[in-house]
């Protein structure tokens, strides 16, 4: 029986990075030590972008000690002029503790040399994830994930002065082909290892799937689905959740872009005749988006005006007074606030974060959807799956299908028209899509689900006519 070793991943809410002397320099700070040794000085660090990073993860030993060189592997991530995201060194620091369990379970060393292949920790891990992916407990997906972290790993102990006689793996180029943002089909060169290319992730190609893939699986409401959820907004009156709702189906902006709204963002006056009031979201303002991507959200006037008149009532300024997050300008704080007065989804450069152990991300939309929309949906006769980013896509398709009124889907040369490529461009901006492919999904699902809803119906007739005549023939008999 197998030791069930607790490897975890401890965080540090605020890592401050410098470096000791015993050397005053200009501007460093004195720092008092033990009474056995002396006080040494901090100097500023050079090889990191922040001297501040929030949220560090560690990874901990079931002594309670720490694995002192990924540790040391993590350090060096927050190298270089942009730091790391710190979510992404959480996954990083989750996939190594991963593998730090697996070493200690089965009582190898990571730093074991072989001439064997099959004997290298690198290729018994690798081995391992497979047996996991066979028995369903893991996905091929998050299994290449996790050995792509164990190779980062090993490569960097290679750069720190660890010599290994025999190879952890076989690596060669290879091609990796892509769309470019205009969407011409490009090429780059890749490492590539024995180890990442033995999981196949396959990626689905369902042409009559009602999901759109555009960072996650996304999926379209329908019309009445769109009606039915409005009418349990209205129904259960939390006129936060209402608001915001509204936002991501006239907007398509992400969970996160609708919940890092400051009020900033709504004091200014439209100008004379506008329709939609424009927003700046992205790298540069307090609004979060995916990756940072700097985008503009128009904003329908009737629903500005709304959230105008939200912001000035009691109920908002309720909440903000219980809000312990004091920002220098009243403007700066969140749009929308819980009934304790905390942000539904704190952004990435928020200097509260560290407060934190674990900062708001949406858990709470989450949790109104489960426990109040999705039972009142279901008291009003309808009962679908539906995750607040599916308002994305129902923006993405609502947007399409108006705009694809002047152009006949059957029209086989559409493809090649320049007014059609500028429908395409159009789109990709209001959505902030990176890749112009990800819009085409879009377009795909428009024509084949509705092409394969289409046939189904017309086939669910055709048993519904042949269930009525073995009806008849019945009642004959």
């Amino acid at each position: 029986m197998k030791l069930n070793f607790r490897v975890g991943v401890e965080v540090i809410r605020k890592l401050e990075c410098y470096e000791p002397s015993t050397i005053e320099l200009v501007g460093s700070h004195v720092c008092s030590a033990t009474a056995k040794s002396r006080d040494y000085y901090r100097h500023p660090a050079q090889d990191v972008a922040h001297d501040v990073f929030y949220h560090y993860p560690m990874i901990v030993d079931p002594d309670g000690s720490l694995w002192a060189e990924a540790n040391r592997y993590l350090l060096s991530r927050l190298n270089g002029f942009v730091p790391v995201k710190r979510r992404t060194l959480e996954s990083i620091a989750g996939d190594l503790a991963h593998f730090r369990r697996w070493l200690l379970e089965e009582e190898i060393d990571f730093l074991t040399d072989t001439a064997r292949p099959r004997a290298r920790p690198t290729y018994r891990y690798c081995a391992y994830l497979h047996d996991e992916i066979r028995f369903g407990k893991l996905k091929a997906r998050t299994a290449k994930r996790r050995i792509s972290s164990v190779q980062n790993f090993y490569r960097w102990l290679v750069v720190d002065g660890v010599k290994f006689e025999y190879p952890l793996w076989l690596e060669n180029d290879a091609a990796l082909m892509f769309k470019d943002a205009r969407g011409f089909q490009k090429s780059k060169s890749v490492k590539s290892t024995d180890l990442t290319r033995s999981f196949r992730v396959v990626k689905s190609n369902d042409d009559y799937s009602e999901h759109i893939d555009d960072g996650g699986k996304l999926r379209p409401l329908p019309k009445d689905e769109q009606v039915a959820l409005i009418h349990a907004l209205k129904a259960i009156g939390n006129t936060e959740m209402t608001l915001a709702f509204f936002l991501a189906l006239a907007t398509g902006a992400r969970l996160q872009t609708v919940f890092t709204l400051r009020r900033q963002n709504f004091l200014d006056e439209p100008y004379k005749g506008a329709v939609s009031h424009r927003i700046k979201v992205g790298d540069g303002t307090p609004v979060s988006t995916k990756y940072g991507k700097q985008m503009v959200l128009l904003v329908p006037l009737f629903l500005y005006r709304r959230v105008q008149i939200y912001m000035n009532s009691e109920r908002c300024h309720q909440r903000m007074k219980l809000s312990k997050h004091v920002y220098p300008e009243n403007s700066d704080q969140y749009l929308f606030l819980t009934r304790t007065g905390q942000p539904y989804y704190m952004a990435e450069n928020d200097p509260f974060t560290f407060l934190y152990r674990n900062p708001p991300r949406g858990n709470a939309v989450t949790q109104f959807i489960r426990q109040q929309l999705k039972p009142e949906l279901y008291r009003l006769g309808f009962e679908f799956e539906f995750r607040f980013h599916d308002l994305r896509a129902t923006f993405g398709i609502n947007l399409l299908e108006e705009r694809l009124r002047d152009y006949p889907l059957e029209d086989s040369s559409m493809q090649n028209q320049p007014n059609f490529f500028r429908l395409l461009m159009y789109v990709r901006r209001r959505m902030g899509h990176a890749n112009l492919a990800t819009t085409e999904r879009y377009l795909s699902y428009r024509q084949s689900f509705k092409l394969a809803e289409s046939l189904q119906n017309g086939y669910e007739c055709y048993l519904e006519n042949l269930m009525a005549v073995i009806e008849v023939a019945d009642e004959l008999e």
